[in-house]
């Protein structure tokens, strides 16, 4: 072979390994600074992480969180975001108590009791999610064969709750006096038993329960929240003072539920259920049967359209001033100082569309 053609054809060798050589180095670097790889992470970065804490309650429709914590998905924005999320599980009104005291910097809550419990002690926080509205997971239970007329009868209900509040608004629907009715204050752990022992004509209880007590003869559904649809929604929210000092956390906490959420939507959804079911302790048909009463946010979108619904929200809110003022649950501050929307100055609760405007639009 002449020395030409050897010579050109060790050239082209060398310049295709140097190509390569190139783009490997290239596709290194960028998962190392992690512009292309969201679960890129370096020892460095992993040690400068700021520390946060998202505290959630075992909720039916909150589950996406500990799946979340249980697969790593938080892990995977240490380097992209600088933000170290710690996961805590408790029961509702430990995480809402952690909220209080500031060992939680994020919770899932729901909007009368963010109201009921924060706003009257003045704690400042923004929603920056309503991740899920009630269509039918909270409900008003009779036993079987019991007349639906409730006046001068026992309800169970946990007081001064969203559950209190649907009671209120069956009330107010069907015009019936508010002192029409014995409140018997229950904790939702002790509804069943008290629904069984046949003390109380009624309770107001929320899935699991609800599902139980259906599924056994005896109980019958006076009222749920598909009557009152969209008034009970479930809510992320963040302490003000911490998303402003960084921001990145909201973007991290979104990035979390919406990976998640992208599995509701695709082949990957009976997995999905399936494992959300075994942290609860439930079969995937149970699971199945009680998320089919909650309606989740699945998009960015549409949870953007949701937080920004401007005339909707406050005719909700209105409504949940009426039980608020009624039962003396929130400071003595003006109701436009409670509640705030997007644009807005901020209130002591905040509804701020702008973290999931910067999710969807500089991701």
């Amino acid at each position: 072979m002449p020395f030409y053609h050897k010579f050109f054809g060790f050239s082209r060798v060398f310049i295709i390994l140097v190509i390569v050589s190139s783009l490997t180095a290239c596709d290194y670097f960028s998962k190392l600074m992690g512009s292309h790889d969201d679960t890129a992470t370096t020892t460095s970065e992993n040690i400068n992480a700021v520390p946060f804490t998202l505290a959630v309650a075992p909720n039916i429709a909150w589950m996406p969180w500990y799946l979340a914590n249980e697969e790593g998905i938080f892990e995977r924005y240490k380097s992209k975001y600088g933000i170290d999320i710690q996961f805590i599980e408790d029961d509702y009104l430990g995480t809402i108590n952690k909220f209080i005291t500031g060992e939680a910097d994020a919770i899932m809550i729901t909007n009368i009791d963010a109201i009921a419990q924060l706003v009257r002690r003045d704690i400042k926080a923004d929603v920056i999610l309503i991740a899920s509205v009630s269509d039918g997971n909270d409900a008003i239970l009779l036993h079987s064969g019991a007349d639906p007329n409730i006046q001068g009868k026992k309800i169970g209900v946990l007081k001064d709750s969203f559950r209190q509040y649907l009671l209120d608004r069956y009330l107010i629907k069907n015009q019936l006096d508010f002192d029409s009715v014995t409140i018997v204050n229950k904790a939702e752990v002790d509804m069943v038993s008290a629904f069984n022992s046949d003390t109380l004509y009624g309770i107001v209880t929320s899935n699991p329960n609800l599902s139980k007590l259906l599924k056994e003869p005896g109980a019958k559904v006076l009222f749920d929240s598909r009557e009152i649809s969209g008034e009970i929604f479930d809510m992320l929210i963040v302490n003000r003072a911490k998303l402003q000092e960084n921001p990145e956390f909201a973007q991290a906490l979104l990035r979390a539920w919406f990976a998640v959420m992208d599995r509701f939507q695709g082949n990957r959804r009976t997995g999905t259920v399936d494992a959300m079911a075994r942290l609860l302790g439930m079969t995937p048909a149970d699971y199945e049967e009680q998320i089919a009463t909650i309606k989740f946010e699945e998009t960015a979108l549409g949870g953007l359209s949701a937080i920004r619904a401007g005339r909707s929200m406050k005719k909700i809110m209105r409504h949940i001033r009426y039980f608020v003022e009624r039962h003396n649950l929130a400071s003595e501050e003006m109701f436009n100082e409670w509640v705030s929307y997007p644009g807005r100055v901020p209130a002591i609760l905040h509804f701020n569309a702008s973290p999931l405007q910067d999710f969807i639009y500089k991701r």
